[in-house]
């Protein structure tokens, strides 16, 4: 969705501790939602995402995008986040940006703005969002929860853990999965718990002395964790979990920190 070889506007998704965020990106000036979707359709075309939401997110959420917009179409790239900063700074060095939206994680929107495919611009929609549910070029849109899960098929209720700090035990050694990507975790303890960095980082050396296992991907973490390739999750996500658990998957996790 483009006008005069510009792209009108674009969104970006960052995850902000346990925050999930997206910025407006508008070329040149402040435009409402409504405005840019008039000047949108005298070009037709597709709105081109770039981002990471899962097929099942995909579906529900982009067609309720084409019935608020009609006219416009959407094409979904669904990839890592990783792979769209990737492929996005190779178009953009190549002299093409097809990408009219892009939804990615807190260190790759840092990325792609660094290499300067966004502008500091929001639309005037994002006047209503608080201080920190926006930055000077994103604005939040949802919330994922991590948790630390477990498969209560390998996990006995007497071993199950009551906190975060019980991983550090060494009973959990070469039981643990993680995404090597969640400093939220780290974060959120820092910040809300500890108030203490250090603390934070002495916790997570003593959890990492238990061989954490990695897996990029919490789609394919929460599959391994049913499978019993490790007893337990660091940074599962709640809305992977749960639907699974509804269906009676072998499943629990820790309610807090």
């Amino acid at each position: 969705m483009r006008l005069n070889g510009k792209i009108p506007a674009r969104t970006l998704r960052c995850s902000l501790v346990l925050c999930c965020a997206v910025s407006f990106v508008v070329s040149g000036y402040a435009q409402t939602i409504d405005e840019t979707y008039k000047q949108a359709l005298k070009e037709g075309g597709a709105l081109n995402v770039y981002g990471t939401l899962t097929p099942d997110t995909a579906v529900k959420v982009l067609p309720v995008f084409e019935k608020r917009f009609p006219g416009v179409k959407t094409v979904n790239t669904g990839a890592s986040s990783d792979k769209i900063v990737a492929r996005a700074i190779s178009e953009a060095r190549g002299g093409r940006t097809i990408g009219d939206v892009f939804h990615m994680n807190l260190e790759n929107i840092i990325q792609v703005h660094e290499q300067g495919l966004v502008l500091e611009k929001l639309p005037p929609e994002a006047e209503v969002f608080a201080n920190h549910l926006k930055g000077t070029y994103w604005v939040a849109t949802r919330f994922n929860t991590l948790v630390a899960a477990w498969n209560t098929q390998l996990v006995s209720k007497a071993d199950e853990p009551k906190n975060f700090e019980d991983f550090a035990d060494p009973k959990w050694k070469g039981k643990l999965l993680a995404e090597p990507r969640d400093a939220e975790i780290l974060i959120a303890l820092a910040e809300q718990k500890y108030k203490n960095a250090d603390a934070a980082i002495a916790l997570f050396k003593k959890i990492a002395a238990n061989s954490v296992e990695f897996h990029s991907g919490h789609p394919q973490l929460v599959e391994l964790l049913m499978a019993g390739q490790g007893s337990a999750c660091l940074t599962c996500y709640t809305h992977h979990l749960l639907p699974r658990m509804q269906k009676g998957a072998p499943l629990n996790y820790l309610r807090n920190l």
